[in-house]
């Protein structure tokens, strides 16, 4: 099976990284070198779909919309609870220091719902993090022929995840809900706008949907998202990927 990277690589060149598992690639971060990774052009997978290894990807395959899963190991961060504290800032600012940190405030609850969860407190722990540094890189596949793709980073307790968003081009997202789950999204490169829609009355079903707010968000800068402030949005209005991540509950 040979999978054709931007930069000209397949995953074939890569054999130490690459192996067959039901007749699915499966594939162990990283897998470009360091001098692609550290490039402006991101690496994106042309048709095909991966499997995450030693698992089924439930999860990403019941919130997909028209995006292809991503998938690489939550471990693959070689970080653990155990090693990092959880108190105070991101300090830091690294990627793996920020999912492990999103990963405790969540803890077993049920959500970003739950009366238990400080979403303000998750809010400012994904403010505190400089996407600059581009630890996020390993887990930024795109593909130009779709809106977007989501890439699983962490599962989290779960009822919630961590998903870095890779964002084409010129493209975006249909007009969506949320299904009654809560978003947060930091952009990590480019800018994405959001634009929101009143739902729409039975009797305004075949009517254009109305807008009722717009907003782009810059690099590092966080949203929030409910169904609570309407249906959104969002998209990709610059001429190169733009890269985004997300801390979502569950469906």
């Amino acid at each position: 099976m040979s999978v054709t990277l931007s930069a000209g690589l397949s995953v074939s060149d890569l054999t130490d990284r690459n192996k067959e598992e039901d007749g699915h690639a499966v594939l162990t971060p990283p897998l470009v070198p360091e001098s692609l990774l550290s490039s402006s052009q991101i690496p994106y997978i042309q048709e095909v779909e991966h499997q995450y290894h030693h698992k089924q990807p439930s999860i990403i395959d019941s919130i997909a919309i028209m995006a292809i899963g991503i998938f690489t190991k939550p471990s693959a961060l070689g970080v653990s609870h155990s090693t990092i504290p959880n108190v105070g800032p991101c300090q830091q600012n690294r990627f793996d220091e920020l999912v492990v940190r999103l990963k405790d405030a969540l803890g077993p609850s049920s959500g970003l719902t739950s009366d238990d969860v400080d979403v303000d407190f998750l809010q400012q722990l994904m403010e505190g993090y400089d996407g600059s540094d581009n630890m996020w890189k390993p887990y930024a596949f795109g593909d130009r022929s779709r809106g977007y793709t989501r890439n699983l980073v962490d599962e989290g307790n779960g009822k919630s995840n961590l998903l870095v968003l890779v964002w084409s081009p010129g493209k975006g997202s249909p007009i969506h809900d949320h299904g009654n789950a809560h978003c947060l999204m930091k952009i990590l490169k480019g800018n994405l706008t959001e634009t929101r829609y009143a739902f729409p009355n039975e009797d305004e079903e075949q009517k254009p949907m109305k807008i009722i707010g717009e907003r782009t968000y810059k690099e590092n800068s966080v949203a929030y998202m409910a169904d609570e402030l309407g249906l959104h949005r969002v998209s990709n209005r610059g001429s190169d990927f733009a890269v985004s991540l997300h801390c979502r509950q569950s469906p």
